[in-house]
C-alpha cells in the first residue's frame, strides 16, 4: 500500500466519481481505476459501490477513509515538525465532524479557514461522535463536532448548539403523515437507524423512553446515503438532524416532518483535548463556531419552509 494510492483512493471517495478525481489528480480514468482495484486485491475487501449519484464508500471503505485521512495528515505534518513548533505555520487543522454535519458544513468551513485565516489547511474526518472523541483524546484529532456523548478526563467538550431532529418519509403505504408528528407517534413507525451507538439514535430512545415507548427499529445503517435510499424505496423512516435533512430539501421522494409534543434536539459539542502540545487558537475556535452556528441558522429558515404543508 502507497501513500499515492491512498490519496487517490480519498479523492475518489470526496469526489464520488471517477472522472472527477482523475481529472483532479492529473491521471487517466483507466490509471486511477486499475489503482483502485489492486488496492481492493491487497485489502481483500471492496471499497466502493456505485449508485444513482456515483461512487460511495462501502462500510469497509468507509473504515478506510477514516484511517487514510489521519495517515496522510500525519505524513503532511512532518516538514512542520522538521521546522519546529516555534514557527509561524501552524500546518494542518483535522477536524472531526459527524456525517450529517459533514455533508453541509465542510464547504463554509474551508472557504472560511482560506479567506480568514489562509496559513491553515483545514482535513476533515466523519464518524460517529463516540468515535471521534476517541480520536480527540488520542490527538489524532485537533477537534470535532460531535453530538451528546460523555465527558472523559482527557476531553473538553464545550457546548456549541441544540440541532432540531426530524422524521423523514418516503412512498410508504398507509395515512399521511403531517406538518408535526407527536414524538409518541414515531415509536409505531418501521425506523432506519444509524445504529445503536449512535448519538441521534440514543437521543431518540432516551426521549421515547420518558414517554413509557420505544423505538421500532427495523434496521441499521451507519451510512447516510444509505439511510435516505432506503427511505426513498419506502422501506422505512428515519430521524435525521437539522443537518442531514438540509440536503433533502429539493427531493421529490422525500418528506420532512417536525417532531413535536415534544420537540426533539440533540446538542452539538466542541471537543478538544483536554491537554495538546498545540492547542487551537482563540481565532480557529472562534471561527469554527461561527461557520456552525450561522449555517445552522439558515438549514433552520430553509427546512422548516420545506416540511409537508398543512
Amino acid at each position: 500500500m502507497e501513500f499515492k494510492q491512498l490519496n487517490n483512493f480519498c479523492k475518489v471517495a470526496e469526489l464520488g466519481s471517477l472522472t472527477a478525481a482523475a481529472g483532479v489528480l492529473g491521471v487517466t480514468q483507466a490509471a486511477l481505476s486499475r489503482q483502485l482495484a489492486m488496492l481492493e486485491s491487497e485489502l481483500g475487501v471492496a471499497l466502493f459501490r456505485r449508485t444513482g449519484r456515483g461512487l460511495v464508500p462501502t462500510p469497509s471503505g468507509a473504515r478506510l477513509l477514516e484511517h487514510a485521512h489521519l495517515i496522510l495528515q500525519q505524513v503532511a505534518q512532518v516538514p512542520l515538525a522538521v521546522l519546529g513548533a516555534g514557527d509561524a505555520v501552524r500546518g494542518t487543522l483535522a477536524l472531526g465532524l459527524p456525517p450529517s454535519l459533514a455533508r453541509t458544513i465542510v464547504v463554509p468551513l474551508v472557504e472560511a479557514f482560506q479567506g480568514q485565516i489562509p496559513e491553515v489547511v483545514m482535513r476533515s474526518v466523519d464518524g460517529l461522535s463516540a468515535n471521534l472523541v476517541e480520536l480527540v483524546a488520542s490527538g489524532k484529532l485537533d477537534c470535532a463536532i460531535v453530538y451528546n456523548t460523555m465527558p472523559t478526563s482527557k476531553v473538553l467538550l464545550t457546548p456549541l448548539a441544540e440541532e432540531a431532529l426530524y422524521l423523514v418519509s418516503g412512498p410508504i403505504d398507509g395515512p399521511p403523515l403531517g406538518r408535526a408528528v407527536p414524538l409518541t407517534d414515531i415509536a409505531e413507525l418501521p425506523l432506519i437507524a444509524a445504529g445503536r451507538d449512535n448519538a441521534v439514535h440514543q437521543a431518540l430512545v432516551m426521549a421515547l423512553a420518558r414517554l413509557g415507548k420505544t423505538p421500532h427499529v427495523i434496521h441499521e445503517i451507519a451510512n447516510l446515503n444509505a439511510i435516505l435510499d432506503l427511505v426513498r424505496k419506502g422501506h422505512g423512516y428515519s430521524v435525521i438532524p437539522l443537518s442531514g435533512v438540509h440536503s433533502c430539501i429539493d427531493d421529490k421522494q422525500l418528506r420532512l416532518h417536525r417532531i413535536r409534543r415534544p420537540a426533539l434536539q440533540i446538542t452539538l459539542f466542541i471537543a478538544q483535548p483536554a491537554e495538546a502540545e498545540d492547542p487551537l487558537t482563540m481565532n480557529e475556535l472562534q471561527l469554527i463556531r461561527n461557520v456552525v452556528l450561522e449555517q445552522l441558522r439558515r438549514f433552520d429558515l430553509e427546512v422548516e419552509a420545506a416540511v409537508v404543508p398543512q
